[in-house]
C-alpha cells in the first residue's frame, strides 16, 4: 500500500496527515499556533515558531508509523495560508515577524493605488486591498529595521510557502506555486509570472520575488526523508479538492476563521464584485475558480468572547442555536467587508435597539455569516445556477448553520465528515488526483445533507441585514468614506 502525506499551515494550527492510497486517514498530529497583535490593523506570527510547527507536526507523524510504511510514502502536498508574508535572506534568516493575511496595517497604500484599482483587477483577478501580500511586503521595505539594513542582494520578500519550502525541502529552493503567487497582487494571471507593471505599482523590486511554478510540479523532497512534494498551494484550493474533485454546479463553502465561496469554472472570467483565482495548474494547464470571501466567521466568534467576556462560545453555540429563533440582525464587519463590497471603514453593529442576551447576539453572529455568504451565492449563481452547497472547515460542524444555510439559499447542503478536508486535498493533488479519493454517492455514511425547509423569519431577517448594510454603505460613501 502507499501512502501520502498532507500538510496544512492555517491561521490557528499546523497540521499533517497521512492519508493511504483509498484516501483513509491514518495518523494526524497538530500543533496550535497564536499570532500576536501588536496594534489595531497589525496581526503578526513569529516565523520561526511558524516553520518550528510545521516540522514538529511532520516528526509527529513519521514518528507514529512503523519504519517500514515510511518508505511506502509515494508522495507530499503542502497547503498553506495565503496573502501571509515575511522577508529574510538568501542563508533562510527571517528579517521580519510574518505579517498575517488579515493584517492590514498597509491600507495606506492601498488608498493612493485606487486610481489604478481596474488595472490591477485586470491584471491579477484581484480586487484591491490590503489583505493581499504586495502591500505588505512594500511596508516592510519601509519600516521593518532589519529589512531596511538588509543588503538588497540578499533579500527575499515572499510569502509564506516560499520561506517553509526553502526549510523543509532538501534542494532549499526559493519557489512559489501559482495560487500563493496569484494572492501577493504581484501576479499576472494571463502570463502566469511576476508584472513588471504591478511590481512598479507597489516599488517591489521583482528580482527578490521567488521562482513561480505550477500547483501540481516537483518542488524537491523532504529534508532528511525520500518523500517527494509534488503538490503546493493556497489552503482553500486544497479545501476544495477535500474530499475530491468538486462536482459541476456544486458550491464549496468553506468556513473556518474566515469563509470562503468556490465554484470551478470553465475558463477565466472577470467579476466586478468577486474573485477570479488559479483553483489549479500543473504541466498541461490552468483551470480556474470564482472566489468569494467572508473575513468575519470564526474570527467574529473570537471578536465576540473577548468583547462581551463569554468564554468557550463556540461550545454554547450547538444549545443556543436550538433555542434562540429570533435573534437580532448583526452587521459584521469584523476583519473588514470582503466581497463583493471590500470595505474596511465600516463598524460592526446591531440593528435596532434593545438589550440582547450572549445567545442572542452569539446566534446572530452566525446568521451574519449566513448572510453574507448567501450574497455571494446570488452574485455566482447570476452567472451559472448552483443545485448544490458542499461545506466544510470548523463552523460547519455548527448543524443549525448548515440548516440556516440550505433554508435561505432552497439548496441542499451536504457536509462530509472526512476529517482534515484541507490537508486530505493537498495529498489528493499530490497523489495526482484518484478518482477512488472522491466522496460524492448519496449513500456515502459519511456524507450528512441539509435539505431547505420553510423559513419566512429568517428571509425577513436577510432582507433586513441586505437594507441596512446598503444604507450604512450609501450614508458612509456620503460623509466621503473610503470607496
Amino acid at each position: 500500500m502507499s501512502y501520502f502525506l498532507g500538510i496544512d499551515q492555517g491561521s490557528h494550527s499546523s497540521r499533517a496527515v497521512l492519508f493511504d492510497d483509498n484516501g483513509e486517514l491514518v495518523i494526524q498530529a497538530a500543533e496550535p499556533i497564536v499570532p500576536e497583535r501588536p496594534g489595531p490593523d497589525c496581526i503578526e506570527y513569529e516565523a520561526g515558531a511558524l516553520l518550528n510547527s510545521v516540522e514538529t507536526v511532520v516528526k509527529c507523524v513519521l514518528g507514529g508509523i512503523e519504519a517500514e510504511n515510511r518508505g511506502h510514502i509515494a508522495a507530499c502536498g503542502i497547503a498553506t495560508q495565503r496573502s501571509t508574508v515575511l522577508a529574510w535572506d538568501v542563508n533562510g534568516n527571517a528579517l521580519s515577524p510574518a505579517l498575517s493575511w488579515q493584517d492590514v496595517r498597509a491600507k495606506s497604500l492601498v488608498d493612493r493605488l485606487k486610481p489604478n484599482e481596474q488595472a490591477i483587477r485586470r491584471l491579477t483577478g484581484l480586487p484591491l486591498t490590503p489583505f493581499y501580500s504586495a502591500s505588505k511586503m512594500h511596508w516592510l521595505l519601509h519600516h521593518a529595521e532589519q529589512v531596511m539594513q538588509c543588503e538588497r542582494g540578499n533579500l527575499r520578500l515572499s510569502p509564506l510557502v516560499s520561506y517553509l519550502l526553502f526549510h523543509l525541502l532538501d534542494n532549499k529552493p526559493y519557489v512559489i506555486d501559482y495560487s500563493n503567487a496569484q494572492r501577493t497582487q504581484l501576479f499576472d494571471v494571463d502570463a502566469l509570472t511576476w508584472s513588471r507593471r504591478l511590481c512598479g505599482w507597489f516599488e517591489i523590486d521583482i528580482s527578490r520575488l521567488p521562482l513561480c511554478q505550477p500547483m501540481c510540479a516537483s518542488y524537491g523532497r523532504l529534508s532528511a526523508t525520500t518523500i517527494p512534494v509534488t503538490a503546493v498551494c493556497g489552503d482553500q484550493n486544497a479545501a476544495m479538492f477535500g474530499i475530491g474533485k468538486l462536482e459541476q454546479g456544486v458550491a464549496l463553502i468553506n468556513i473556518g476563521s474566515g469563509a470562503f465561496v468556490l465554484r470551478e469554472l470553465d475558463g477565466y472570467s472577470d467579476s466586478a464584485t468577486q474573485i477570479t483565482g488559479i483553483a489549479l495548474a500543473d504541466q498541461r494547464g490552468v483551470s480556474y475558480m470564482r472566489e468569494a470571501t467572508i473575513n468575519g466567521a470564526g474570527n467574529a466568534l473570537s471578536w465576540a468572547e473577548k468583547r462581551w467576556g463569554v468564554d468557550k462560545l463556540a461550545e454554547m453555540l450547538p444549545e443556543w442555536m436550538q433555542v434562540v429563533t429570533e435573534p437580532p440582525v448583526f452587521i459584521n464587519a469584523v476583519g473588514g467587508l470582503g466581497t463583493p463590497w471590500m470595505r474596511g471603514d465600516i463598524g460592526s453593529t446591531f440593528v435596532g435597539s434593545g438589550e440582547h442576551t450572549a445567545a442572542e447576539k452569539a446566534v446572530a453572529i452566525i446568521e451574519s455569516i449566513v448572510f453574507m455568504i448567501q450574497v455571494n451565492l446570488e452574485l455566482m449563481g447570476a452567472e451559472a445556477p448552483f443545485n448544490k452547497i458542499r461545506v466544510s472547515g470548523g463552523l460547519s460542524n455548527l448543524d443549525g448553520l448548515c440548516q440556516k444555510l440550505s433554508n435561505l439559499s432552497g439548496l441542499e447542503v451536504v457536509r462530509s465528515h472526512v476529517a482534515e478536508a484541507s490537508a486530505r486535498g493537498a495529498a489528493w493533488l499530490a497523489a495526482g488526483r484518484p478518482g477512488n479519493w472522491n466522496i460524492t454517492t448519496a449513500d456515502d455514511t459519511r456524507l450528512v445533507r441539509f435539505k431547505p425547509q420553510p423559513a419566512e423569519r429568517l428571509q425577513m431577517r436577510y432582507r433586513v441585514f441586505q437594507s441596512e448594510l446598503d444604507r450604512i454603505l450609501s450614508a458612509s460613501q456620503r460623509a466621503g468614506g473610503i470607496q
